[in-house]
């Protein structure tokens, strides 16, 4: 895979002189050359590289000296790759911190106990089984009778309409659901609706009606007062659908509440909507001003993992330099404190945004 890199240029951090008065976070070229060093791990086989900058020189995001290493180091310009095994590391092979975010992408924690490195699953995003179908359509009300148990999808005189959606199973297998309506009384206006998945028939476990009013409108009342009524108002939950190929079985709730009608005029689907998805390759990567992680891959899914840690030091500027442009705690330098970019007196992160 290979990464573009965004278009931006800023200055590293300059390290000068100063004086134990000073707030500025820096010290004689001679203390770095002289600085204690970082030893580099084993080889990488790099994805990819781009530069990650802060845009205050007091802010620095957090590194671990391996996977598992509750030893940290700081940095607020580093070059960063994602090494064979998918983790988001500098040239050290050291790997950048997130905290954990929610679904949305707001922050659950910002603790540092709870982060851990940046990971990426280069195969793809994870599959999504399809779980509801939202339907519109109109069903001709003028259509012939037919009886419900002489129903065979092979045979088109024993059923009035069709349509068919792809739908998707947890392995991300791609299959065919086709809805067969029947008109089984004309009088009522009232539908039975059966299933097949790939051509196969799917059984129902309780009745699939579909009932109207004699102007078109879906009947979930009995207002007309024929003795018939849609199954669950126009939802019809819990169908399940047994596979074959080592997924979990579908189950799958079917809405015809948004449009479905039953006017005299033709058979027309005017919305046909299935949730679920396959897996994707990964086709995008992006890190926010507010340091919020985003993979974006090709089968439309979006997947926040994270937020890049935040440190600030009480005296930043006597912070332990290292080689790579890394920074160590030490006792005059204090605690550092953790955050979050943009939040409270931290600042933000210059933008990133690579294609693969």
């Amino acid at each position: 895979m290979e990464m573009k890199k965004c278009l931006w240029i800023l200055p590293l951090l300059i390290i000068g002189g100063c004086d134990s008065e000073s707030d500025d976070v820096t010290i004689t070229n001679n203390y770095i050359t002289e600085a204690p060093i970082v030893t580099t791990s084993v080889e990488q086989e790099p994805i990819g590289e781009f530069e990650l900058q802060t845009t205050a020189e007091t802010d620095f995001f957090v590194v671990a000296k391996d996977i598992d290493s509750l030893e940290k180091y700081y940095s607020n310009s580093n070059t960063f790759h994602f090494d064979k095994d998918g983790y988001l590391v500098n040239s050290s092979g050291y790997p950048l911190l997130a905290f954990p975010v929610n679904d949305d992408g707001s922050s659950s924690s910002v603790s540092l106990s709870t982060s851990s490195p940046i990971w990426v699953d280069y195969q793809g995003g994870n599959p999504k089984a399809t779980d509801r179908i939202n339907i519109g359509a109109n069903l001709p009300g003028n259509n012939g009778e037919l009886p419900i148990d002489e129903f065979d999808y092979q045979n088109p005189l024993t059923f009035n309409n069709s349509t068919s959606v792809s739908v998707f199973d947890s392995l991300g297998d791609s299959h065919v659901l086709t809805f067969y309506f029947i008109h089984v009384s004309v009088d009522n206006n009232t539908w039975e609706l059966r299933l097949a998945l790939d051509g196969n028939t799917v059984q129902p476990a309780t009745e699939q009606v579909l009932d109207f009013y004699l102007g078109g409108l879906m009947d979930i009342n009995d207002d007309d007062l024929d003795g018939f009524i849609t199954t669950g108002n126009g939802l019809i939950e819990n169908i399940n659908i047994p596979l074959n190929n080592g997924a979990n079985d579908l189950n799958i709730t079917l809405d015809f509440t948004s449009d479905t009608t039953s006017f005299n005029s033709n058979f027309e689907v005017t919305s046909l909507d299935a949730s679920g998805f396959n897996t994707g390759r990964l086709n995008e990567f992006k890190i926010e001003s507010n340091g919020l992680i985003t993979l974006s891959y090709t089968n439309g899914e979006d997947e926040f993992i994270g937020r890049v840690a935040f440190a600030k030091f009480p005296s930043s500027y006597n912070l332990q330099p290292l080689d790579n442009s890394l920074w160590e705690e030490t006792e005059d330098s204090g605690t550092p404190i953790y955050g979050e970019p943009e939040a409270g007196f931290f600042g933000s992160i210059i933008p990133i945004i690579y294609d693969y």
